[in-house]
């Protein structure tokens, strides 16, 4: 569903991201643990095109996405494809980007009418099912201000789902919440497992990884260190700098 082959991102002279490889078969679910500003978040930036890798390539769903060489080898892309391409990628970040001026349904079905063209009529019905879905059908009218931390987090995962995608990727989902709300976000992150959608979650709860992740990447310094089913990565890290953060992590 998502294939990564030897991408490197710069910011000016500051290389965040090194050579990094790596495949999500369809229903996986992969987490990706390791300390802030181990280029984990630029990542998932990098594969829903908020940010433009300055080489490598990125394959979604079998069709190359982007590629970037030197400055005199570049392949172009055209952006409605990219955009396409895109859209299969449903995207939850930190922060909850919610409308502050629409409801909870008006946010959700914002972008299924002006980018997938549905009527109203068929975008409410879908987005009353997306919020039933993240177990907030009775919040449908309520305006974000008027919403927990959580719930504002579920209307985005609803927002994300109305448009579809086949996969799912989460940039820390959780880590602008009050520790009290984190575990109505990361159930409903369970059930859409348990459903079979290939999701990538940036996450620092080892719980979550633990129980949920068919495979867990420890990335550090903007390199891949160690990847593996998460009874090894959790259980017997072979790594020294997986150890030392798993250590830091559990202390």
């Amino acid at each position: 569903m998502i294939k990564g082959e030897h991408i490197d991102k710069f910011f000016g002279d500051l290389q965040v991201l090194n050579d990094i490889n790596f495949e999500i078969k369809p229903s996986e679910v992969v987490c990706v643990i390791g300390p802030s500003g181990s280029g984990k978040s630029t990542l998932l930036r990098c594969l829903n095109h908020l940010e433009r890798i300055t080489s490598g390539k990125i394959y979604i769903d079998g069709e190359l996405v982007d590629y970037r060489g030197n400055d005199k080898d570049l392949m172009k892309i055209e952006q409605h494809k990219v955009t396409e391409l895109c859209m299969e990628l449903g995207m939850v970040f930190q922060r909850f980007n919610l409308f502050p001026h629409k409801t909870a349904l008006g946010n959700v079905t914002l972008s299924p009418m002006i980018v997938r063209g549905q009527n109203k009529e068929e975008a409410e019905e879908n987005g009353r099912k997306m919020l039933e879905k993240v177990g907030l059908s009775d919040k449908a009218d309520e305006y974000p201000s008027r919403l927990s931390g959580g719930q504002q987090q579920r209307v985005a995962i609803a927002r994300a789902l109305a448009m579809e995608p086949k996969i799912m990727l989460f940039d820390e989902p959780t880590s602008a919440l009050d520790p009290e709300l984190v575990g109505e976000v990361l159930e409903v992150m369970k059930k859409l497992a348990l459903s079979g959608m290939t999701m990538m979650v940036v996450t620092h709860e080892m719980s979550f990884a633990k129980e949920v992740a068919d495979r867990v990447i420890f990335m550090d310094e903007g390199i891949i260190v160690e990847e593996g089913p998460p009874s090894q990565i959790f259980g017997n890290p072979k790594k020294d700098r997986t150890k030392a953060f798993l250590a830091r992590t559990n202390a």
